[in-house]
């Protein structure tokens, strides 16, 4: 595998292990519990991510003398507890969850993903929630009590308590401060209510104290950066949120679990009155579980033998026979010694120097390490270190998370089968991109079958609504406002601050055949819009006058505009031989759907005049196109003895619909559609110099300028079409060559770089 496609799936492979880590833990708790075997499913899956990272870190020049001295260290190491006969899979099991953390330090501190951000550690967060309360909900999961028997508290699918507990405090501190900035009102409740239960449910004073230390250090944060002080009231939501939230923890306090266990722990050493806590064997008895009490037969141990257990360690197997001190920074020490604790400590500086933590990774990072000297179970283990380890990139993105961000909304995007179904809107979604914006879409293809096209239907509103909840949307950006309003309305009536743009198409706002339930819709749904996207002057007409919509939120843009990079002029001989026509015909050609109105029929009346003159017969009328008239089209053709005549392809790809163009002699765009909002075809076969007859009406007549860059003809008159089509094929070699050059530089007006800022002014 080459690096780009190992990177490839390293992004891949690392996006799903984080989101699954949740489920890994619990699986393994499951599996620890009620199986007596060394290697759990998280020790494997996890040891398969060391090895993917590994692989990474030898890729890294400057890394690659570190890496040599860890490799060093881990074989010397091996060599010796194998030949004083320890456990060897409990010290290789020992080593991974001890550097697990320096090497992903090294790894996250040079690795870039921009996915890795506060909003996934808050789709984690709630991952870690919910398998708590759903098995709460159904009487199912571990207890406390199940360990202890004087103790209570409810672990969820988890049956490490203090991990748990220092997971849930680590991701709130990112997830907080996401939810607080988030424009989803039922994310804030959500998420401050589901914590709140949990803290309550595990009952443990390191959650209990560390939420408190947390929301505080959020509300100083926010006051300094004064955003406590703005007037929208919504703004301030979160401030009372904070004060309800802490509130209802005292008020609780007598009743949670931790109470229950802090007053056990107390009659349990007999201390009844504060100063019964003021001495060192009380201290250690309350705060620190008896931890400093372990310390001196460990050291003792440590010490009095062979210089060699100095320099390596005791192993875990030894430290497990004595106690685990708990207090991470000294399990370390005793159990790897001072060779591997040397090269641990290299690994952390190395990263510490040439990586700053920003803000709150700052904060997090030394409380955790307050944590681990007070409680443990914080560095040596994966399912915790693992996070600290992630604040390094999530540091690093903490900018990209501030970028403004967009929801694209759309019933209409390009698939395989229908290639240029929705191009426009890919192609906006690319250009918003690569001008800074974090865009997100919730799209459907074009669907056939009815009852697809309802599901499809029903899984763009709801997704919607549940993507725009757990992400801080600045805009929802909506294509076709008949038809994909309703979950982007929804939405933002339960966001805060959020904007809606609507896109106009077509007949979502003008109706072609007198049905008016998408014309209804639309105006329903157009009055909640702060700002109106349309692509011709002719649609911002009708949206103003028709409408009653405010004239200075209504924003031009033309259909994403006509990338004359690639559409323009070739030489036509090979242009023919790349779209498959024939060389010794002269083609003049349709290129959109076969809808009603949208004057295929006009072009083949057209075509059937022309045949019959003499000068014709060296041509040949290419449609490019399908749609739901196909039927029709097939009988006109036959009707009008059109068949010798007719050349046809349903879909191309963008590169062949270029080769066409420049295989034309003349471009024919007859539509009589009221809800041609602009024709982005006539556009493309102009900026390919392609001479470009248009009907005199409705979205083509912005562009095309009469006996300047283009014909027009009557519309709907297939005479009249026909005299045209005669009339620029006898223009002499200088008039032609004229109105190309003005067709390519009124095409060049609508370019994407000269129409990029229509819609960038719209998201500024």
């Amino acid at each position: 595998m080459n690096e780009a496609k190992f990177d490839k799936f390293l992004d891949k492979f690392i996006y799903i292990f984080l989101i699954l880590s949740p489920f890994i833990d619990s699986v393994t708790s499951i599996f620890v519990k009620n199986i007596n075997f060394a290697l759990s499913p998280g020790i494997i899956i996890r040891g398969i991510f060391l090895i993917l990272v590994i692989i990474y870190l030898k890729r890294v020049n400057k890394l690659k003398k570190l890496l040599f001295i860890f490799i060093c260290y881990v074989i010397l190491s091996l060599l010796y507890y194998f030949t004083n006969k320890h456990n060897l899979v409990s010290e290789v099991t020992n080593m991974f969850q001890i550097f697990y953390l320096p090497l992903l330090l090294l790894f996250f501190s040079n690795y870039n993903n921009e996915k890795i951000n506060d909003k996934l550690m808050l789709k984690i967060l709630l991952i870690y929630l919910n398998l708590i309360i759903i098995p709460y909900i159904f009487g199912i999961g571990f207890n406390l009590s199940e360990s202890y028997e004087n103790k209570v508290g409810y672990f969820g699918l988890f049956s490490f308590g203090n991990e748990l507990s220092a997971v849930i405090l680590l991701l709130e501190v990112m997830a907080l401060d996401y939810v607080n900035k988030s424009k989803s009102i039922i994310l804030k409740l959500f998420t401050y209510i589901e914590l709140f239960i949990c803290i309550i449910l595990i009952g443990t004073k390191t959650l209990f104290v560390g939420t408190v230390i947390v929301i505080i250090y959020l509300l100083i944060k926010y006051i300094k950066e004064s955003r406590i002080f703005v007037t929208n009231k919504y703004n301030k939501l979160w401030i009372i949120a904070s004060i309800i939230f802490i509130s209802l923890l005292v008020l609780i306090i007598p009743k949670t679990p931790m109470m229950k266990n802090i007053k056990t722990t107390l009659d349990y050493y007999e201390i009844k009155e504060l100063k019964d806590i003021a001495n060192i064997k009380a201290i250690d008895n309350v705060i620190f579980s008896k931890r400093l009490s372990n310390i001196k037969p460990v050291y003792k141990e440590f010490v009095n033998k062979d210089t060699t257990r100095l320099i390596y360690g005791l192993g875990k197997s030894n430290l497990l026979n004595i106690n685990m001190i708990e207090i991470d920074i000294l399990d370390i020490l005793f159990s790897i010694g001072i060779f591997g604790s040397l090269v641990y400590l290299l690994m952390v500086l190395y990263v510490i120097k040439f990586n700053k933590l920003r803000n709150k990774y700052h904060f997090i990072m030394i409380l955790m390490i307050i944590i681990s000297i007070l409680s443990g179970h914080i560095l040596i283990k994966p399912m915790v270190s693992i996070y600290l380890a992630l604040l390094f990139i999530l540091s690093r993105n903490s900018i990209t998370i501030d970028k403004k961000s967009i929801l694209i909304v759309s019933n209409m995007y390009p698939s395989k089968k229908y290639k240029h179904y929705g191009s426009f809107v890919k192609n906006t979604k690319e250009l918003l991109e690569e001008n800074n914006y974090i865009v997100d879409k919730v799209v459907i293809g074009k669907h056939d079958n009815k009852i697809v096209k309802l599901f499809a239907y029903i899984y763009l509103h709801l997704y919607t609504i549940l993507k725009g909840t757990i992400n801080n949307y600045d805009y929802i950006y909506v294509h076709f406002i008949s038809h994909s309003s309703l979950g982007p309305i929804i939405l933002k009536k339960i966001s805060i601050n959020t904007k809606l743009v609507l896109n106009a198409h077509g007949n979502d706002i003008v109706s072609d055949d007198g049905n008016l339930s998408n014309i209804k819709k639309s105006k329903k749904y157009i009055k909640h819009a702060d700002i109106v996207v349309v692509p011709s002057k002719y649609f911002k007409d009708v949206i103003v006058k028709d409408y009653k919509y405010p004239i200075d939120k209504v924003f031009v843009y033309p259909s994403g505009g006509v990338n004359t990079k690639k559409f323009k002029k070739y030489d036509k001989k090979e242009s023919k031989k790349n779209s498959k026509l024939d060389e010794k015909y002269n083609y003049i050609g349709y290129v959109s759907r076969l809808e009603k109105d949208k004057g295929y029929d006009t072009f083949l009346k057209a075509a059937s005049i022309l045949i019959k003159e003499k000068e014709f017969k060296n041509y040949k009328f290419l449609v490019v196109g399908s749609g739901s008239e196909q039927n029709i089209f097939d009988n006109l053709v036959k009707e009008l003895n059109l068949k010798d005549y007719i050349e046809t392809k349903s879909f191309v790809s963008q590169d062949e619909l270029i080769s066409i163009y420049n295989s034309l002699d003349v471009f024919v765009f007859p539509t009589n559609r009221k809800s041609e909002s602009l024709g982005l075809v006539g556009l493309e076969a102009m900026a390919c110099e392609t001479l470009v007859i248009a009907a005199n009406n409705y979205g083509p007549t912005d562009y095309v300028l009469n006996n300047k860059n283009g014909l027009l003809f009557k519309p709907r008159d297939s005479k009249d079409l026909s005299n045209k089509i005669k009339e620029i094929l006898t223009l002499s070699k200088e008039e032609s060559s004229k109105i190309k050059k003005e067709a390519r530089l009124t095409a060049e007006k609508y370019d994407v770089k000269n129409t990029k800022e229509l819609i960038l002014k719209v998201f500024k």
